[in-house]
């Protein structure tokens, strides 16, 4: 059995892969000054003796499970960016490219074997868009994340109290937590798919668009010919387990 690890800038998700399932997924909110719970949230698996494939964006918390794999003697592996150079452009600074990224890439690849242009959604802390042109990575955008513009602005102004982000058909709020709810869905909405016709005039293709991450779900309903794949970033370190 092996572990699969996938460390964001706010969470940590792990999912369990055995004879080529995955399944009980979990995830953890953590601060990078409070190591023992990211330690705690791997205990029970090192007691398992179990392998690990970790796929981070955050070298510090990297280190701080690596340290404790070291001590229990586990056996683990880290993503190798340098399998990818084939498959992303020259151009692409690959040492600043997240791994989640060119993961999730790795998977459409494979999973969609007749398409070659592809453009990957990942609602996260930072909202990215990934740009893959003839099998090819080429580059990206980052946006700010919609949940942490959102609690930016709770936090920065004291008229304005917390809520939940969900589909409205609201245009326009008549009130501070309509309007809110409509700026950040219909917002949200017409930046994804500006940003999507707007990347098919540049490149004049059609882009298999894929939607993932914390509101992929809801947003993929209200944006243009989008397909969610909720676990994009674990089907994609599975094929990786199993082909590198």
């Amino acid at each position: 059995m092996t572990i699969l690890i996938d460390i964001g800038n706010t969470s940590i998700k792990k999912c369990k892969l055995n004879k080529g399932k995955l399944y009980s997924f979990k995830y953890i909110d953590y601060s990078k000054n409070l190591t023992n719970p990211i330690i705690n949230f791997f205990l029970e698996d090192i007691k398992s003796d179990e392998n690990f494939l970790i796929c981070s964006v955050v070298p510090e918390v990297t280190k701080i499970i690596i340290s404790k794999f070291i001590t229990k003697n586990v056996d683990y592996k880290i993503i190798n960016k340098n399998n990818f150079k084939k498959i992303v452009s020259p151009k692409v600074n690959i040492n600043e490219l997240g791994a989640d990224r060119i993961i999730n890439y790795l998977f459409l690849k494979y999973y969609y074997p007749l398409r070659k242009n592809f453009l990957v959604i990942d609602f996260g802390t930072a909202t990215t868009i990934d740009i893959i042109v003839n099998n090819i990575y080429i580059g990206g955008v980052i946006l700010p994340g919609l949940t942490t513009s959102y609690k930016n602005l709770v936090n920065s102004a004291s008229l304005i109290n917390n809520f939940q982000i969900k589909p409205t058909k609201l245009a326009y709020g008549t009130n501070t937590k309509n309007a809110l709810l409509s700026g950040s869905f219909n917002g949200y909405s017409h930046m994804i798919n500006g940003y999507a016709d707007q990347l098919q005039k540049h490149f004049k293709k059609k882009f298999k668009k894929v939607v993932t991450g914390g509101h992929g779900f809801i947003f993929s309903k209200n944006t243009k010919d989008m397909e969610f794949h909720k676990n994009l970033t674990f089907s994609g370190l599975k094929y990786y387990n199993e082909n590198f």
